[in-house]
């Protein structure tokens, strides 16, 4: 039966990304599934920032957009880094089309008027991804959004967890950094959906983990069935997969594995 699976490529590990990742995606495409690429790009935006001098600023670890952040965003994270995870995909005989939300308005934003030119997802236009998805093009996508008054920039596992959701995805991947949820110093192989919220009010999951952790539970909650972390630099390893005991949207329980 055909699948379809939402990866969110973390910006951080695109460079460091064992190659092995290429020949899975293939053999995931030749057996006939569907693939979505939405990349991240932190690190090269923020190398952006400095050579132009432009002091990067973060909330929970979210990006404050200002007019000047995302013209580097449009620049790096549309432009060059879009382009050459394209082309690394063509190398390993994988179709691949880079777009934005602005392309097609496919994905529409509300402004966050605390996070500068910062929006979050309102409307996901699926037509587009359709037709590509149709034609066994893997469509890369950059996490801009077509907003009312201009192009708006998105948090990445935010972006990536709506695409998810409104495609209906049988699995959404988080390939990061970290190889899964660490609580207390360790990584926690059982977790209830309490456990990881109080996580976040104490600090333990601080920083660049509360989006991805909310990004998890909001697949989760949006009706995707698994969700999981994965290591960009180790793709033997299985990670850390999220699934709901009970498949409904007033879930009480969560468990975690960690292989």
């Amino acid at each position: 039966m055909k699948q379809r699976k939402i990866v969110k490529l973390g910006g951080s590990v695109w460079d460091t990304l064992h190659p092995d990742y290429f020949k899975e995606w293939q053999a995931w495409l030749e057996a006939g599934h569907e693939l979505v690429i939405v990349h991240g790009g932190g690190p090269a935006l923020s190398a952006y920032c400095e050579h132009q001098q432009i002091e990067p600023v973060f909330q929970d670890g979210r990006r404050v957009t200002t007019a000047d952040v995302l013209t580097g965003a449009e620049r790096v994270l549309a432009g060059e880094m879009q382009t050459e995870i394209v082309a690394a995909l063509g190398r390993h005989h994988i179709q691949a089309v880079g777009l934005s939300g602005v392309d097609g308005q496919t994905l529409t934003g509300k402004q966050l008027v605390e996070l500068g030119e910062v929006g979050e997802v309102d409307r996901v236009e699926t037509d587009l991804f359709e037709l590509l998805l149709g034609g066994r093009y893997v469509p890369v996508v950059t996490s801009l959004l077509h907003g009312t008054e201009g192009t708006l920039n998105c948090n990445g596992d935010d972006c990536a967890i709506a695409v998810a959701v409104a495609l209906q995805a049988d699995c959404f991947e988080m390939i990061t950094d970290v190889p899964g949820i660490r609580i207390d110093g360790t990584f926690r192989q059982t977790l209830t959906r309490e456990d990881i919220q109080t996580a976040i009010a104490t600090g333990d999951i601080y920083g660049g983990m509360i989006p991805k952790t909310e990004a998890l539970l909001a697949a989760l909650t949006g009706g995707i069935d698994i969700a999981v972390i994965r290591d960009g630099k180790d793709p033997v390893h299985p990670g850390t997969t999220l699934q709901e005991v009970h498949h409904a949207f007033t879930t009480t329980d969560l468990r975690t594995t960690t292989y």
